[in-house]
């Protein structure tokens, strides 16, 4: 499947340029406006480059072909489905960080919660994963059919899920850690200057983001086809 998944990345390269300098774009203005105001692009973003590497195992078709199928109609709901298990993830992870001690300090805390929330997530996407999928084709859409596909192969599906969402994030913050340990500042503009070296990590980071993104969503994509193909009605409603 991470064969597959650079094949996809490769077909489609001009795209994921376009994230990456996306996600870089976004950072920045959230450093100069000293909020987080663009998490929700951000998300609708990560959300849109699974839909599109989904629809390109599904449908064995770029990403501009996919987008042509697909439309507002079924990326919406795509969109609606993914926050829903996001969501269901935060729920999930919250009483471990309720229940984190305070002398950890918020830095631990915070890095400990994410982890939780990785795993919370990766857990959720195996057993109900194919649950957004299932919109681009409009068949199986029910959480019922996604609980039947997730649980058939739940092991393989959340180990590869885990390896994919997990090693990504580590290496970025390797990547972030080995940058500080020569005195790089961590902000993308210093002096209303860039800074070459965080820019260059930045993008980095959000390549193997996008990376992790499109492997797990390559992961869900396969359990899905698994799961219905062969029937007649998905037969009808891929073609």
């Amino acid at each position: 499947m991470l064969r597959e998944t650079f094949s996809i990345i490769g077909r489609n390269w001009s795209m994921y340029v376009v994230v990456v300098i996306g996600t870089m774009a976004l950072s920045i203005f959230d450093e100069l406006s000293g909020k987080t105001t663009s998490s929700g692009a951000t998300s609708f973003m990560w959300s849109y480059v699974a839909m599109c590497v989904q629809g390109a195992v599904i449908y064995s078709a770029p990403f501009a072909e996919v987008g042509k199928r697909a439309g507002f109609g079924r990326t919406f709901p795509y969109f609606l489905k993914t926050i829903a298990l996001l969501i269901g993830a935060l729920v999930i992870s919250l009483p471990i960080f309720m229940f984190l001690p305070s002398e950890l300090g918020v830095s631990v805390s915070v890095l400990l919660f994410a982890f939780a929330l990785f795993v919370a997530y990766a857990l959720v996407l195996s057993l109900l994963g194919t649950w957004p999928t299932s919109s681009i084709t409009g068949h199986g859409t029910t959480l019922v059919d996604a609980l039947r596909r997730g649980t058939a192969r739940f092991f393989p599906t959340s180990g590869r899920l885990l390896a994919g969402m997990i090693l990504p994030a580590v290496l970025s913050i390797l990547l972030v850690v080995v940058a500080s340990q020569f005195g790089t500042s961590p902000l993308l503009l210093v002096d209303g200057k860039p800074n070459v070296v965080m820019l260059a990590i930045s993008a980095a980071a959000a390549f193997l983001q996008a990376l992790g993104v499109s492997y797990a969503a390559v992961v869900v994509a396969r359990v899905y086809l698994s799961g219905e193909q062969g029937s007649a009605e998905f037969g009808t409603a891929a073609a």
